[in-house]
């Protein structure tokens, strides 16, 4: 594909991606849309999260790049992929990273039944529990989008929603170095950078690396949403 043509699609997801999160903010449940207030008076930080782990050819790697960069980041599980491999999620809680609920099944869940959602909420957190001896108090909804009920169930179980900022669509085969530059059109203070990690195992760590680079170039930081909701 020319580069032109590329430059267009990226245009056009740039555009549609700022539209989806305009009218996301505007009617989807309360939630975290960034890690932090912006303008805080201290030096501009960025949030690495995860989707979708964990996943045995990426999640390893990435515990080994995210210590070398002194990085701590966000991992919304899958629960089912929790009961797959339970040691990946304990070694991600030992190395420091917060571990979040991303369902047990990855279901969209507006479609569900009220019981359904409660029981994709409650296995996936016992899934995490029995594997780490946490807790997950963050949750993200499998394509971003939940509802009332949703947002109710989690209130039950102390647990906040937490949506994006910067999303390249990197489920699909772009290469890393177009999903570095689609993160870096929407990176801001206080962003919320969304990576999935079942996909296409080396694109996300190559992008990982990118992204890290580019925003510690540009004056950025990276913190864990633990120290930031």
């Amino acid at each position: 594909m020319s580069d032109h043509k590329n430059d267009f699609i990226d245009d056009y997801i740039h555009a549609k991606m700022a539209m989806l999160t305009w009218l996301g903010k505007r009617i989807l449940p309360q939630g975290h849309w960034a890690g932090h207030l912006e303008n805080d008076e201290t030096k501009p930080r960025l949030y690495l999260t995860y989707d979708d782990g964990p996943h045995p050819e990426t999640t390893p790697q990435l515990i080994e790049l995210l210590a070398k960069e002194n990085i701590s980041a966000t991992f919304f599980l899958i629960g089912s992929h929790v009961e797959k491999h339970p040691e990946l999620v304990k070694q991600l809680a030992e190395a420091g990273h917060v571990i979040a609920n991303h369902t047990q099944h990855h279901e969209f869940m507006p479609m569900l039944t009220s019981h359904r959602i409660e029981t994709e909420i409650e296995k996936a957190n016992q899934a995490i529990f029995d594997a780490c001896g946490q807790k997950p108090n963050l949750f993200r909804a499998p394509y971003g989008v939940l509802d009332a009920r949703v947002a109710d169930c989690l209130k039950e179980h102390e647990m906040q929603p937490v949506y994006w900022s910067c999303v390249s669509e990197d489920w699909l085969p772009l290469g890393h170095n177009r999903v570095v530059s689609r993160i870096a059109r929407k990176v801001h203070d206080g962003a919320l950078i969304v990576l999935h990690e079942k996909w296409f195992p080396h694109q996300t760590l190559e992008a990982t690396r990118g992204v890290i680079k580019f925003a510690r170039e540009a004056g950025y930081s990276f913190e864990s949403l633990r120290t930031a909701v």
